[in-house]
C-alpha cells in the first residue's frame, strides 16, 4: 500500500508507490493503462489494482524511455509485451551508457527538479560513500539517497522534514520516503548489504514524521495499530501524520501489537474506524478482524498493506486501503 518491500520475487504495488518507484504520477501511470494498455496485473479480492515484478519492470523502461525522448505512446507500446528479463536487459544497457552514468556536481539535497541519476555521497559525510542507485531522480531524492547512504540521518530527517512542511505529508511520503525505501530494498536483494542503511533512514522518517503536530477536534478517534507480529509500523506514521494534517483525532497504537491488546483499546476508545497493517503474507489474519469488540455506533474497519492480500475481511465488512491518499480520503471523511 503504502510502501514497496521491493525484495520478494511476488510484488503487489499499489498504483501510488508504483508510481513514486519509477518517478512518475499515479495520474500518468492511469493514463499508461487507459491509453496504451499498460495495466497492472494483480486485482485484488477488493477489486484494487495492483503492479507485479515484470510490470514495474515494464514500468521502469518506459519512464527511462521517456526520459530519453521516446514520446509516451511509443515507449509504452515498446515495452508493453516485453518479458521482464527482456526489460531488465534494456535497463542494464541504458545504465551502462555514458549519458546515463555520468555524475552531476552540487551537493544534490536542494529542491529543485531536475533529473539525474544518484552520485556518491560527499566524502565529508559519516560512513563513507556508495551509490544508491534511484534511477531517474530529482535532486531532493539525490540527497536523500546520498544521506542515507552516508548513515546521516540528521540530513534525511532534514530533507524529510522540509518536504512535509513545503508540500505536505503525502506528497513527502510518495516522493521521497517510498522511492528511498524501495532503493535500499533493491540493493539488499542484491548485495545482502546495508540494512544498516535501512535502519538509519527508517528512524529518519519516522522522527520527520513524528513532527507532524496539530491540534484537532474531539470526537471519537480513528485507531491506527499493526497486526500481531508485523514490526513495520513506518506505514502507519505516514497515515497518522497525514490524517493530523487533516485535522483528524488519531490515535497511533503502534508495530506488532498483539490482537488482544487492539481489542482492549478498541473498547475502551471506542473509535468510529480501525485501520490495521500488514505488510508480509504471515501478518495479515483475518481472526484479529472477527475478535474486535462489536459497538453502536459501529466502527468502521479497513485494512492495509500486501500482507492482507488473499485473506477473507469480510467477518467484520472491513475495506481494504490501496494508497495513502485512498486512506486519508476514506478517514477524513
Amino acid at each position: 500500500m503504502f510502501v514497496r518491500p521491493g525484495v520478494a520475487e511476488e510484488v503487489s504495488v499499489s498504483v501510488a508507490s508504483a508510481a513514486a518507484s519509477v518517478g512518475l504520477t499515479p495520474a500518468t501511470l492511469r493514463t499508461w493503462d487507459r491509453r496504451y494498455g499498460l495495466s497492472p496485473t494483480i486485482r485484488t479480492l477488493g477489486g484494487h489494482r495492483r503492479y507485479n515484478r515484470e510490470d514495474l519492470a515494464k514500468l521502469q523502461l518506459a519512464a527511462r524511455l521517456v526520459d530519453n525522448g521516446l514520446p509516451p505512446a511509443g515507449a509504452v507500446s515498446a515495452v508493453r509485451d516485453w518479458s521482464d528479463a527482456q526489460c531488465r536487459e534494456q535497463l542494464e544497457a541504458l545504465d551502462r551508457s555514458p549519458d546515463e552514468t555520468a555524475s552531476s556536481d552540487g551537493d544534490g539535497d536542494g529542491d529543485g527538479d531536475g533529473h539525474d541519476e544518484p552520485c556518491e555521497p560527499s566524502a565529508g559525510r559519516p560512513g563513507g560513500g556508495r551509490t544508491l542507485a534511484m534511477g531517474s531522480a530529482t535532486t531532493e531524492q539525490r540527497g536523500i539517497a546520498r544521506a542515507a547512504m552516508s548513515l546521516d540521518g540528521e540530513r534525511v530527517r532534514e530533507i524529510m522534514a522540509r518536504a512535509i512542511a513545503s508540500r505536505g505529508t503525502i506528497d513527502a511520503w510518495n516522493e521521497l520516503a517510498v522511492p528511498t525505501l524501495v532503493a535500499i530494498g533493491k540493493r539488499w536483494e542484491q548485495t545482502g548489504e546495508n540494512i544498516e542503511v535501512e535502519h538509519v533512514a527508517s528512524l529518519a522518517f519516522q522522527q520527520a514524521l513524528d513532527g507532524v503536530q496539530k491540534s484537532v477536534s474531539g470526537g471519537r478517534p480513528v485507531v491506527l495499530a499493526c497486526a500481531p507480529g508485523d514490526p513495520h509500523g513506518l506505514p502507519m506514521l505516514a497515515l497518522r501524520a497525514a490524517l493530523v494534517e487533516s485535522g483528524v483525532n488519531v490515535i497511533m497504537l503502534g508495530a506488532d501489537l498483539p490482537g488482544c491488546a487492539l481489542v482492549i483499546a478498541v473498547e475502551r476508545l471506542r473509535p468510529r474506524a480501525v485501520v490495521i497493517w500488514a505488510t508480509m503474507a504471515d501478518h495479515g489474519d483475518g481472526s484479529v478482524l472477527a475478535e474486535l469488540p462489536e459497538q453502536r455506533p459501529p466502527a468502521k474497519i479497513f485494512v492495509a498493506g500486501s500482507g492482507w492480500d488473499g485473506v477473507d475481511i469480510s467477518s467484520r465488512q472491513a475495506t481494504a486501503l490501496s494508497s495513502l491518499e485512498e486512506a486519508v480520503e476514506e478517514l477524513s471523511a
